[in-house]
Parts: C-alpha cells; structure tokens; sequence
C-alpha cells in the first residue's frame, strides 16, 4: 500500500512539473496552429491605419498582412482607439485585450522603440522595427534650402497643427521671430490644405503624414527634415507579449525579409512615404 502510494505522489508530482510544458505550446507554434495572425493597429491615423468605406487601410494594415503571409498563416486585425499613453495601448493592444472584450493581438504595430517602454512594461517585448520618425515640412521646391533652418518663416507663412510639438518649435524657432508667420489649424489635413490652396508657402507636422498629404496636394513639394535642439527621431516596431520570444524572433526575421526584397521600401511608397531604415539601438 504504501508503495502505491509512494508510486501515486511521485505520478503526481511529475504530472505538476510537466504539465505546463504539456499544455503550453510556444507563441509561434499557436500562431501556426490557429493559421491566424492576429495584429493590433491604431485607428483612425493616417497615412498608418484607417478604416476607409469598410476596409482597413494604411502602411500599418499591408505590413500586418506582410508578416501574416511571411508566417504561412491569415491575418486578423484589432483596430485599436488611441488611450491617454503608450502604456495603455499596450495593455489594451498587446497582453489584457480591448476595454470592451476584445482579444488582443499577437503583435501590435507601430509602438515607438525605447528602452524606457520596454522597462514601464515588463509584459511586452518590443520586435521587428521597420522605420524612422520624425518630423518633416512639406514646403515649395524653389523655397526649400531656407525652409531647413526656418530662416523663411521670417517673411513666408507656414501652417501647423494647432498645440503640437511642431507648433511648439515653429514657434520658439529663430528666437521667436517666426511667431506671426506660423498658421495654426486644426490637423496636419487642414494644413495641408492652406498649402494646397497657396495660403502658405509650406506645412509641418509628422513625417510620414506630411509626406503623405503632400503626395496626394496638387501643388508640386518639397520634403526637409529642418534642425532644432527638440526635434527628435525615433524607430517604430512591434510589441508581442513578453514570453511571445520565439514569435518575436520570427517577426525580426520577416521585417529583415522585407526589407531585403524591397517590400518595405514599396509599402511605403504607394503611400507617398520614404522609407527609412532604423538606425538607433534600444
């Protein structure tokens, strides 16, 4: 009797140890298992992500559906509503789902690459960084060499979304001597549109949406990346959730891919957006 029951605990131990093991399969293996990846994407947030007469569109949208092929499996999307910071999208993108029940993804898409991030959230592991931010102008080409230190905002009108970091250097730029020459509107959109109206000589705002809205004006522009002590750059990637290790490998390894056959690169220029490769380490 005793035997059987030596016999039973130690069957039961090894059932407590390896039971974990048994039931959990890793990330990537459920993400092939299931045939779905399933990839959270901002909402309403051109030229990235945005729901368009029913259907998800955006630079954010064809590299989900990139990753998703490049994994052999479909592709499922979690639009998500930007919440009051990156922390919150996280949780609500990446590892507890949406407020209102949703799954979350299995990546999340367009989570800016910091160190700091990666430390406020010990559920996530940032992945696959497919581009550079920052800020850009979109200014006529016969203006643009002094568009790059602003010096032509002392005389020529610039348009900018209204209480943004743009506004806020537009306005402290070249000691505060382009104050009456800076329009403010409501949306980078908005300004693209005194621009294409020739009510400005130029608009500034986010990089990849200044590039866009000055793709699709139907005044000829200039893109330039002007200098100032807050203008900043930074990488944009994925998140998966914290033990999602060997499905981060994987999204590394497909981001590359892309990126060595030029998919990237054409991704973002149907949308009118340059491409450009992260260079800074987290």
């Amino acid at each position: 009797m005793r035997a059987t029951i030596r016999a039973l605990c130690l069957f039961s131990a090894l059932c407590a140890v390896m039971a974990p093991r048994a039931i959990s399969a890793s990330p990537l293996l459920a993400v092939q298992s299931a045939g779905v990846l399933r990839v959270t994407v901002y909402r309403d947030y051109k030229p990235w992500s945005w729901e368009e007469n029913g259907v998800l569109k955006g630079i954010d949208v064809d590299i989900g559906a990139a990753l998703a092929k490049a994994l052999g499996v479909r592709i499922d999307y979690l639009a998500l509503r930007a919440d009051d910071n990156i922390n919150d999208d996280l949780r609500n993108g990446v590892w507890r789902g949406s407020v209102v029940g949703e799954p979350p993804g299995d990546v999340m898409l367009h989570v800016p690459h910091d160190a700091q991030i990666e430390a406020d959230n010990d559920k996530v592991k940032l992945t696959a960084p497919y581009q550079t931010e920052s800020l850009a102008m979109a200014v006529e080409p016969g203006k643009a060499e002094a568009a790059k230190d602003f010096s032509l905002f002392e005389k020529e009108k610039v348009a900018v979304d209204l209480g943004t970091l743009s506004d806020i250097i537009l306005l402290s730029a070249r000691d505060h001597k382009l104050v009456s020459n800076v329009i403010h509107v409501r949306g980078e959109s908005k300004a693209a549109e005194a621009y294409d109206k020739g009510e400005v000589v130029a608009f500034y705002g986010e990089s990849a949406l200044v590039e866009n809205l000055a793709h699709q004006a139907s005044r000829p522009a200039t893109i330039v990346y002007p200098a100032h002590r807050l203008v900043q750059t930074w990488p944009i990637g994925g998140a998966v959730k914290a033990d999602s290790i060997d499905l981060a490998d994987a999204l590394d390894k497909a981001i590359a891919d892309l990126a060595a056959s030029g998919e990237l690169k054409k991704i973002f220029a149907s949308y009118g957006v340059t491409w450009r490769p992260p260079t800074q380490e987290r």
